[in-house]
Formats: structure tokens, C-alpha cells, sequence
């Protein structure tokens, strides 16, 4: 194992890189209950708009499933009484790319909370 020299890691620390390209897709994802990504931030303004905070943290130490699309959360969402029902409840309209992101995570999640994929 290699080990750098505090001096080189200062000079790492003020190389600037530019950013790559963008992509012009968002990327969306949706969290559950209590993510990390949304615990113990002194400020929750850069995750949540100030405005729809309360959607998310209602109260009584309830953190409840959200959706993000880069980085800032536009939605939360519920489980449904089907297995393969979820639904999203978004804090404004949804552009058509950030709907099908929600759809592509619903699959993903479905398919992670489907009885049959952890039975032998």
C-alpha cells in the first residue's frame, strides 16, 4: 500500500478540474424512509426546498420515502396496497424526462420488494 505525503495531498486538495459534460438527463432516484441523505444536515435547503421541507419531515421525527432528481427532492412517495403498487406524490409538476426516471426507479423498486426474489 501506498501512502502520500501530507504536502502532496495540499497540492492534490488545489488542482482544479473542470467539470465533464453535462448530461441532459436528470438523474432520479427514489430514497426510503430515514436515508442517510436526508438525516443530520444542520441545513436542509440544498436537498429540499424550503417550502415543501414539512412534506418531508412532518413532524415527530418522521423522515418519509422521497424522490430526488439531482440531488434536490421534488416528490415523496408511498407504498401502495398491491406489492408492485407505488405512488408519488411530486410537489409540482414533473417534466417528461424526471416522469420517466420516477417510472424507471418504481420498476427497479418493485423488482427489489417482489416475496419471490428473496424465496428459494
Amino acid at each position: 500500500m501506498r501512502f502520500l505525503a501530507p504536502t502532496t495531498l495540499t497540492m492534490l486538495a488545489r488542482r482544479r478540474e473542470e467539470p465533464g459534460p453535462t448530461s441532459s438527463t436528470p438523474d432520479v432516484r427514489m430514497l426510503p424512509a430515514y436515508d442517510n441523505y436526508l438525516v443530520g444536515y444542520r441545513t436542509r435547503d440544498m436537498s429540499v426546498p424550503v417550502l415543501h421541507q414539512a412534506r418531508v419531515w412532518p413532524g415527530g421525527g418522521v423522515i418519509r420515502p422521497t424522490v430526488l432528481a439531482d440531488g434536490l427532492a421534488i416528490a415523496t412517495w408511498t407504498r401502495g396496497s398491491g406489492a408492485r403498487s407505488i405512488q408519488v406524490d411530486a410537489f409540482a409538476s414533473v417534466l417528461p424526462q424526471i416522469e420517466s426516471g420516477i417510472d424507471a426507479e418504481k420498476v427497479s423498486l418493485v423488482h427489489f420488494l417482489q416475496p419471490s426474489r428473496w424465496s428459494n
